[in-house]
């Protein structure tokens, strides 16, 4: 166990400023990393950076410093950058494993609580996973209440149903005639920004959000950034479920990998518009991703994705192609009041 420090300090840095001790910061979040997920492949800086500064987000950085200088936690605070959900701030903390129980979390948070007072901010999110269960711990006597769990899932492409899969491809092209499946790897031409953008709202409005929680505001700006910022360090393969009618876009699966681990494919969304739903559209573009990953993308060693633990026909999906539980992430929201509250007895 530890003992409390009897020096630190929080500051708000600029992660592109910070120089020599940048790499400090990338060193701890690839250890948070690595406990959470064992066979997790560290982030370069070049990475680390692309990751903490996507659009969508205004974002505040705090790192705790001890004595000698090292790092010894870091918490990245946000909230989004559209007026959506003004009430809430996003917080996301990890303290070195070698300096916890020794008050830094505490002075993060007093840190954080700082900021959603300037910010009028009176709700904190965050989440914790259940291979570190200091996370949990901390939530815990914080006050914070749990609100929703997602499964992380993983299979070894070398296990991936092949057979599974082509048939749900035959089956689509088969039995879905009024659609048509187009792949594309790479950014998403204009044209279909906006139609992708609404695809989005309707996944974030079909999320079992808090409540009072709202989606937030998908454009095909916004979209069209994403798409430019992620592409500076990884490689995208998408799958498109087109009606042939309307020639719009009314599911979307997208496998993404890092430039710097192409051993690793993460499934970043799969969404089926509802008028649509029942067709087997899912199946069919999950398949055909899948199959155009094998031939297009050598040398893949693991497929992952994570799911709400009340998406049940996507779980379904998963399960059938192969997929298994690998860690639960656990959200959590605790008022502002309530935290100051724990602030005050310690």
């Amino acid at each position: 166990m530890g003992s409390r420090l009897t020096y630190q300090v929080i500051e708000e840095v600029d992660l592109e400023s910070l120089g020599h001790e940048l790499q400090s910061v990338v060193d701890l979040v690839n250890a948070g990393n690595r406990e959470s997920k064992s066979r997790s492949v560290d982030l370069s800086t070049e990475e680390f950076l692309i990751w903490s500064s996507s659009p969508g987000r205004v974002r505040h950085h705090l790192v705790a410093n001890v004595v000698g200088g090292a790092i010894a936690g870091v918490c990245q605070v946000s909230h989004a950058d559209d007026g959506s959900n003004p009430d809430v701030l996003r917080c996301e903390m990890l303290v070195d494993e070698r300096h916890r129980r020794t008050g830094i979390a505490t002075e993060l948070l007093r840190h954080t609580v700082g900021i959603a007072d300037d910010l009028g901010r009176s709700t904190l999110q965050s989440w914790h996973f259940e291979t570190v269960p200091a996370g949990a711990a901390f939530a815990r006597a914080t006050g914070a209440t749990e609100t929703m769990q997602f499964h992380d899932n993983v299979v070894r492409i070398e296990h991936l149903d092949i057979e599974q899969l082509t048939s749900w491809r035959d089956e689509g092209s088969r039995h879905a005639a009024g659609y048509e499946v187009e792949v594309i790897e790479g950014r998403w031409p204009e044209d279909l920004l906006e139609n992708i953008a609404n695809l989005y709202y309707m996944l974030e409005r079909d999320m079992p959000l808090p409540d009072g929680h709202e989606p937030r505001e998908w454009t095909s700006e916004f979209v069209g950034a994403m798409q430019d910022h992620y592409s500076r360090g990884s490689q995208s393969l998408s799958a498109l479920a087109i009606e042939k009618g309307s020639g719009r876009a009314v599911g979307l699966t997208q496998l993404v990998r890092r430039n710097e681990d192409p051993t690793t494919w993460m499934v970043t969304t799969t969404i089926v518009d509802p008028a649509h739903r029942g067709r087997g559209l899912g199946k069919w573009i999950k398949a055909v991703s899948n199959l155009e990953a094998l031939d297009r993308w050598p040398g893949g060693v693991y497929e992952e994705t994570g799911n709400a633990s009340t998406n049940a026909a996507m779980l379904a999906i998963n399960r059938a192609m192969g997929f298994e539980h690998e860690l639960t992430t656990t959200d959590v929201e605790l008022d502002v009041a309530e935290a100051k509250r724990y602030l005050d007895s310690r």
